[in-house]
C-alpha cells in the first residue's frame, strides 16, 4: 500500500503534515449533466411542468428507464433554469455511503456557485447526527445566502438504498431555505416520506403519464430522423409503444429508409419488438462486424474509456469506436465535460448484455477479470473490486480489499470499506486470513468488541501467516496492532501488544511501523514512564508513512507527555501541529480527532488560559460525544476536562466529571497505577479548593436540616410543618445560613451548599 505525504505541508521540527490520496476517481463524471443534442425533441409542454414543479421546494421525476427523465433536467437547464445556480450529481451504489454521498453535493455546490464554510468537509461523515448538526446546516445556509435561486439534482436516486443516506436527504428536505429547490430523478418513488410532502404542498411530480410522448412529439422525432409515417401510422407507433420515448426513439431507427414504415409498424409487436429489432436488426446486422462486438463486449462494464474498452477487448480502436458510436447517437452517454467517460443508456446497455449473455455467455467472467485488471492498475479499487466478484474472483476481491482498507478509512471512507466486506459474503470454503484480519480492524474502528472477538477467534493458528497484503507483518503481527491502538484488552494488554508489535514492524516505510510505536508511546504513558513514550511517539512524528489520524494520536500523547515532565514550549508545539492536521485533512469525523483538542486544551490551562482551555475542551467533547467509540481517547480527554475544570473553579463540572472518570477507570482494575494517582491528584485538588471555600462558620444540625429542605419546592410553612418549627424560626435560621454561605438567595444557597459538599 503506497501512502502519499508531502514535506512541503511543514510541522514540527520538519515533521511531515499528512495528506490523504483521493479515493473517488469518478468525480468528474457524476458532476456533470448531459450536453444537449440537436435530435432531442422540443417538448415545450413538459419544461412548462418542470417549472411549475420547480415553484416548489421538491420536484420528483419518477419512471422506469426510457422515459427521458435525465434528458428532460438537461433541457430545462439549458433552456430554462435564468439566473438559477445548477449543481448536479449522477447517483451510483457507491453514494450509499454517506460520506461519499454528501462529499460529492458539497462540491457539486461549491462548483456551481453556493460554496460552503471552509470545514463543511469536516462534517461529512457516516453519522446522521453529526451530518444534522455539522454539514447539512451548513449547505442549507450556503444555500440560503447565495445570490439567487439554488437547485440541486440528484438522477438516479433510485440508487440510494441506505434508509440513513434517505434521512439525510429527507432532513435536508424538510430545511431547505426559500432559494432551495431539490429536483430528484429516480425509476422508482424515493423511499422518502412523500404523502407528508405532498400534504403540506412541497412536491411538484411529473411521472411516467406525462413524460410519453404526444403523436406531435414522436412526430417530430421520425421528422427528425427522416421517417415519414402516416398520421394513422404513427398514431399505431404511438399506441403500440404506449408513448414510451425509448421504444419510439429505436422505432425511429428501425424504420428510417424502409420503403414502407407503415407496414412495419402494423406488423410491429409492442415495445418489445423495437428494442430487440432495432438492435438485432439495425445495430447488430447493419454495421461492421468490429462494432457489433464491441457493443456487446462493453456492456459488462457499467461506464468506460477507450483505454479500459482495449484493455477489456485486448485490443486497440476503441477511441474510434467510440466516435462512431457518439456521431451515429447510438445510446451513448458522455460523463464528463472532456468526452473521455462514456456510458450506454441503460435500456441499451441490458439488451446489450442480453445478447452478450446469450452469444458469448462463457467470456463474460473473463470480461470481468480484464475490466478488474485495468481498473486495479490505474488506481480505481472500488470497481476493481466490484469486477472481481463478478468474475467469481471472490479470493482475489477480498485481498484487494485487504490492501486497500486503510486508504479508504484514512480518508473518512469507513462505511465502504464495511460494504466491500458485506459484499464480498462468507465462504466457509474459501478462508481468506487477510480479509478477516481486515474486518477485524473495521470492527475495532466501529467499536464492535463482539465483532472483533469473532474474527480474532477465526485467526486462531493463522498468527504466522503473511505478510498481508496491507504490507502487515502478519497475522500475528495485525493483530497486535489492534490491540495496542485500540486497547480494548486493557493496559497490560496493550503493552504487551506494542512490544510484539515494534518487534515485527520494524519497516520505517510502512504506516505499521507508526501504529506500532504510537501503540507503544501510548502504552507507556499509561503507566508513568513519559521519558520512553516520548521516545517512541518521536518516531511516529518523523514518520512520512504514518496515517493522519495515528499521527494526530502520536502528537496529541506526546504534548501530555511533555506537559507532565514541565517542558511546556515543546508540548505546545506538539498540540498545535496535531490540531493542525485535523484541520488541514477535515479529520473532525473521527473520534481519535479529540484527543488533539485534549492536548491543546491541557496546554491552555497551564499557560494560565483557562477560559480558552475550557473552550478548546468543550469542542474535543462534542466530537466524542458524536462518536460514544473506544475507551482510551474519551478517558483521556475527561481525566484532562476535570483537572482544568478545577483549575477554572468549576467545582460542579469538575465533580461531575470526577464521576464519569471513576466509573471509566473500574473496567481495567490492573495496571492503572499510575492513571489512578493522576485520578487521584486531581480529586486532591478539588477538595483543597472546597476547603479554601468552604464558610468559616460551621452550619448548626438544624440549619443543616433546613438547608436540605430548601432543594425542593416547599414553602417556609411546609418546611416548618416538616420540621415541627414555626415559621418565623425557619426564617431564622434560613438568614443564618445565609449569612454563613454568603448567599443572598434560596437558590444561591443551595448553590453555594452543593459546591461545598454540604449537601
Amino acid at each position: 500500500m503506497t501512502m502519499y505525504r508531502s514535506r512541503a505541508e511543514g510541522g514540527v521540527d520538519g515533521a511531515v503534515l499528512p495528506r490523504r490520496p483521493p479515493v473517488d476517481a469518478f468525480l468528474e463524471a457524476k458532476l456533470h449533466w448531459p450536453r444537449e443534442r440537436d435530435g432531442w425533441v422540443d417538448r415545450a409542454r413538459l419544461l412548462d411542468a418542470f417549472d411549475a414543479s420547480t415553484r416548489r421546494p421538491v420536484s420528483l421525476v419518477a419512471a422506469p428507464a426510457g422515459y427521458g427523465k435525465t434528458t428532460l433536467a438537461a433541457q430545462w437547464l439549458a433552456h430554462r433554469r435564468g439566473e438559477r445556480i445548477a449543481a448536479w450529481v449522477s447517483l451510483d451504489a457507491a453514494d450509499n455511503d454517506p460520506g461519499r454521498l454528501w462529499t460529492h453535493i458539497v462540491t457539486a455546490l461549491e462548483r456551481a456557485g453556493s460554496p460552503l464554510a471552509s470545514d463543511a468537509g469536516a462534517h461529512v461523515s457516516g453519522r446522521s447526527s453529526d451530518l444534522a448538526d455539522g454539514v447539512l446546516p451548513q449547505l442549507v445556509n450556503a444555500m440560503a445566502a447565495a445570490p439567487t435561486d439554488v437547485v440541486l439534482i440528484l438522477d438516479d436516486f433510485h440508487y440510494l438504498q441506505s434508509a440513513a443516506c434517505r434521512e439525510q436527504v429527507m432532513f435536508l428536505i424538510e430545511n431547505l431555505p426559500d432559494r432551495g429547490h431539490l429536483v430528484i430523478l429516480s425509476r422508482s418513488d424515493p423511499g422518502l416520506r412523500l404523502g407528508r410532502l405532498r400534504a403540506s404542498g412541497m412536491l411538484g411530480e411529473i411521472r411516467a403519464e406525462q413524460l410519453r410522448f404526444t403523436a406531435s412529439e414522436a412526430g417530430a422525432l421520425m421528422t427528425a430522423e427522416q421517417v415519414h409515417l402516416s398520421e394513422p401510422g404513427l398514431a399505431a407507433l404511438v399506441d403500440r409503444t404506449e408513448g414510451w420515448p425509448a421504444g419510439v426513439y429505436l422505432a425511429s431507427l428501425s424504420l428510417s429508409g424502409r420503403p414502407d414504415p407503415d407496414e412495419l409498424v402494423r406488423n410491429g409487436a409492442g415495445n418489445d419488438r423495437f428494442v430487440t429489432s432495432y438492435f438485432s436488426e439495425e445495430v447488430l446486422s447493419q454495421h461492421s462486424e468490429q462494432l457489433r462486438d464491441f457493443i456487446i463486449t462493453m456492456s459488462v462494464l457499467d461506464r468506460f474509456c477507450a483505454p479500459l474498452c482495449d484493455a477489456v477487448a485486448e485490443g486497440t480502436g476503441s477511441a474510434q469506436l467510440l466516435a462512431e458510436l457518439e456521431a451515429g447517437n447510438l445510446f451513448l452517454v458522455p460523463l464528463d465535460g472532456e468526452g473521455r467517460w462514456f456510458r450506454f443508456h441503460h435500456l441499451f446497455a441490458a439488451v446489450a448484455r442480453s445478447e452478450l449473455d446469450v452469444r458469448h455467455g462463457d467470456l463474460v467472467p473473463l470480461l470481468h477479470e480484464r475490466a478488474a485488471r485495468w481498473y486495479r492498475a490505474n488506481g480505481h479499487v472500488d470497481e476493481a473490486i466490484i469486477h472481481l466478484r463478478s468474475a467469481g474472483q471472490r479470493r482475489e476481491a477480498a485481498e484487494l480489499v485487504a490492501a486497500n482498507w486503510m486508504t479508504f478509512v484514512d480518508a473518512g471512507r469507513a462505511p465502504t470499506v464495511a460494504a466491500w466486506l458485506q459484499s464480498l459474503g462468507r465462504d466457509g470454503d474459501d478462508f481468506v486470513p487477510a480479509e478477516a484480519v481486515t474486518a477485524a480492524w473495521m470492527a475495532a474502528v466501529f467499536g464492535d468488541e463482539a465483532g472483533l472477538a469473532r474474527h480474532v477467534h477465526s485467526l486462531e493458528g493463522y498468527a504466522e501467516h503473511g505478510p498481508l497484503p496491507d504490507g502487515s507483518h502478519s497475522v500475528g503481527s495485525a493483530l497486535s496492532l489492534i490491540e495496542t491502538v485500540f486497547g480494548y484488552g486493557g493496559p497490560l494488554s496493550m503493552r504487551a501488544a506494542a512490544e510484539r508489535a515494534v518487534a515485527t514492524e520494524t519497516d520505517g516505510l510502512t504506516p505499521f511501523y507508526a501504529m506500532a510505536h504510537m501503540g507503544f508511546g501510548h502504552a507507556a504513558f499509561i503507566s508513568g514512564e513519559l521519558n520512553r513514550a516520548v521516545e517512541h511517539l518521536e518516531k511516529v512524528r518523523m514518520s512520512e508513512a504514518s496515517p493522519d489520524i495515528i499521527k494526530v494520536m502520536a502528537l496529541s500523547l506526546y504534548s501530555l507527555a511533555e506537559g507532565e515532565l514541565g517542558r511546556l514550549e515543546r508540548s505546545r508545539e506538539l498540540a498545535e501541529s496535531a490540531l493542525e492536521i485535523v484541520e488541514s485533512n477535515q479529520l473532525q469525523v473521527m473520534p481519535q480527532a479529540a484527543a488533539a483538542f485534549a492536548a491543546l486544551g491541557q496546554v491552555q490551562a497551564a499557560f494560565g488560559k483557562v477560559d480558552d482551555a475550557m473552550d478548546t475542551l468543550e469542542q474535543g467533547l462534542a466530537i466524542r460525544r458524536r462518536y460514544p467509540i473506544g475507551f482510551w481517547g474519551p478517558l483521556h480527554h475527561v481525566m484532562v476536562m476535570a483537572r482544568v475544570a478545577v483549575q477554572a473553579e468549576r467545582v460542579p463540572l469538575a465533580q461531575e466529571l470526577l464521576s464519569d472518570l471513576a466509573a471509566r477507570m473500574s473496567r481495567f482494575p490492573d495496571g492503572m497505577s499510575t492513571m489512578r494517582a493522576r485520578q487521584a491528584a486531581i480529586e486532591a485538588a478539588l477538595r483543597e479548593q472546597l476547603a479554601a471555600q468552604a464558610p468559616e462558620e460551621e452550619l448548626t444540625t438544624r440549619e443543616l436540616d433546613i438547608l436540605q429542605l430548601l432543594q425542593g419546592s416547599l414553602s417556609i410553612r411546609e418546611i416548618g410543618d416538616e420540621l415541627r418549627l414555626s415559621p418565623n424560626t425557619v426564617k431564622s435560621h434560613a438568614k443564618a445560613l445565609y449569612r454563613k454561605l454568603g448567599a443572598h438567595s434560596r437558590d444561591e444557597a443551595v448553590a453555594t451548599a452543593r459546591r461545598n459538599q454540604l449537601i
